[in-house]
């Protein structure tokens, strides 16, 4: 007469692991007359290592859930009794994050500029990452973030995922476009010296790179006639205009560019 195999003895694991983990080593001793043994697993959970042997490794899934790790030895004549059911608790991962919200497209320059993604079950932090010139000036490491755009700001990709003692969440993106603030502007052509009463003396400035319109300055007494919101301009120098300096900077609707390099003008 062939035996069954023995009753199992108490399984030795952790007690509590993360979803996701790899490597978790579950086992019992010995089951007398056993030629095997029967695991069963919470649902989520998979062998790696070890079928079939008293000492096996297990991997779980992002979405494994808690229930009990059982095991029974086996032979030819059947199964053994099984042991008791060894609990054990699955930690989530972060829940994947949702959209992003906020504006796609921004200035250069903007500051305070306000993202935000849904409140995410399980997660301790929130990971944001910007484009490049961009900083988070309020709310690190919470669903809602206030961004500034430097000068220099450049297009790129919002992106923000939870995180835990288990591990990161699935990551949400948001593409931004950065619209330019106005280039640097070359340097001022023009009369160096003037008469005061002069007319029709003519400025002018090589094309500033994304500039919409142009602002000029001019020495105390002297008036644009024609060209104003353009790069190049014609001006008057009234009876009682006095010695200074023209410099322009390039405007649109992001805000204003650097201003050039003072062109210093004489009138006599």
């Amino acid at each position: 007469v062939n035996l069954l195999p023995g009753a199992t003895a108490s399984i030795t694991g952790p007690s509590t692991v993360c979803a996701g983990q790899t490597g978790v080593i579950f086992s019992c001793p010995s089951v007398a007359n056993a030629t095997g043994y029967s695991w069963t697993l919470p649902s989520g959970a998979s062998i790696t290592s070890g079928t079939n042997t008293n000492s096996i490794t297990v991997s779980f899934s992002a979405a494994a859930t808690g229930g009990t790790v059982d095991v029974e030895g086996t032979n030819s004549c059947g199964n053994g009794s099984s042991s008791v059911g060894y609990v054990l608790n699955v930690s989530p991962l972060p829940d994947a994050a949702g959209s992003i919200s906020g504006p796609t497209t921004v200035c250069q320059g903007d500051t305070s500029i306000v993202y935000s993604v849904a409140v995410l079950n399980n997660t301790d932090n929130y990971i944001w990452s910007l484009p490049a010139g961009a900083s988070i000036v309020a709310g690190d490491s919470t669903n809602t973030i206030a961004v500034n755009f430097s000068a220099s700001a450049l297009s790129g990709n919002i992106t923000v995922y939870g995180k835990n003692a288990c591990g990161n969440g699935t990551q949400a993106l948001l593409s931004i476009v950065l619209s330019p603030l106005p280039s640097t502007p070359a340097a001022v052509f023009g009369s160096a010296t003037v008469c005061q009463g002069q007319p029709g003396v003519l400025y002018t400035i090589s094309a500033i790179g994304n500039a919409t319109g142009y602002s000029w300055n001019l020495p105390s007494g002297a008036n644009i006639i024609s060209g104003g919101n353009t790069n190049t301009i014609v001006v008057d120098f009234g009876a009682t205009a006095l010695s200074g300096n023209v410099n322009v900077f390039g405007t649109n609707t992001c805000g204003d560019g650097p201003v050039s390099a003072n062109f210093a003008v004489t009138v006599n």
